[in-house]
Order: C-alpha cells, then sequence, then structure tokens
C-alpha cells in the first residue's frame, strides 16, 4: 500500500459531496475515517473506495443531531494522531418551502448546522 497523508474524516461521506470528498481524498492518499447516519450505504461506500484505492477506511456510523454521537466522533477525532484533516459536510437540506416545512424537522436541521 503507499504511504499515507495521514487520516482523513470526513461526515456526512454516505452520499454527494461526502462521498466525492471520501473518494477523491482516498485516490491522492489519505485514509479515512467515514461518518455517516446510514451504515448500510456508507458501508457500501467505504467497500467500493477501499477496493479502488487499498487504502485504509473506518466507517463510523452516528447521527450528528445526538449530542452523544458529536461526544463520540468528538472523541474519535481527539484521540487519534494521524487525523490530519477534517471534512465537516453533514447537513441535510429543506425540501419544502419554509412555511410548509415540518417545524420538528427545521429544528433537526437547525441543530445539526448550528454544531459546527
Amino acid at each position: 500500500m503507499p504511504e499515507t497523508l495521514g487520516t482523513a474524516v470526513i461526515t456526512g461521506a454516505s452520499s454527494g459531496i461526502g462521498a466525492l470528498y471520501a473518494d477523491r481524498l482516498a485516490r491522492q492518499g489519505y485514509d479515512l475515517v467515514l461518518v455517516a447516519r446510514n451504515a448500510e450505504r456508507l458501508d457500501r461506500i467505504a467497500r467500493s473506495i477501499r477496493e479502488q484505492t487499498g487504502r485504509t477506511i473506518e466507517t463510523v456510523t452516528a447521527d450528528l443531531t445526538s449530542a452523544d454521537d458529536v461526544n463520540r466522533v468528538a472523541s474519535l477525532i481527539a484521540d487519534n494522531a494521524g487525523i490530519t484533516m477534517l471534512i465537516n459536510n453533514a447537513g441535510v437540506g429543506a425540501t419544502a418551502p419554509l412555511l410548509q416545512s415540518d417545524v420538528k424537522a427545521m429544528s433537526a436541521m437547525i441543530a445539526l448546522m448550528s454544531r459546527r
């Protein structure tokens, strides 16, 4: 396996921009810690990138709207001196106009985005 540039932690890594960051960083030589809520999608992305690049990839299933999960991910980062990059990409977008949105869903989105 090629030498590593360190380990990149990517939140929101199970789809979209997070998955793209994961793929690109692995191809550049980073090992990865991928964080997302959906374990099945996260494992699928990790397996694909691992097979294509040979990089070391750890997955962490976490809902970053949960304080306990945020603390667990923060501890993982604090305890790993090999981490050289953090891509904090977790987030959600509104799926309806504001006045038609679900208040509980909007509150969860605000909580997630304010943890940055």
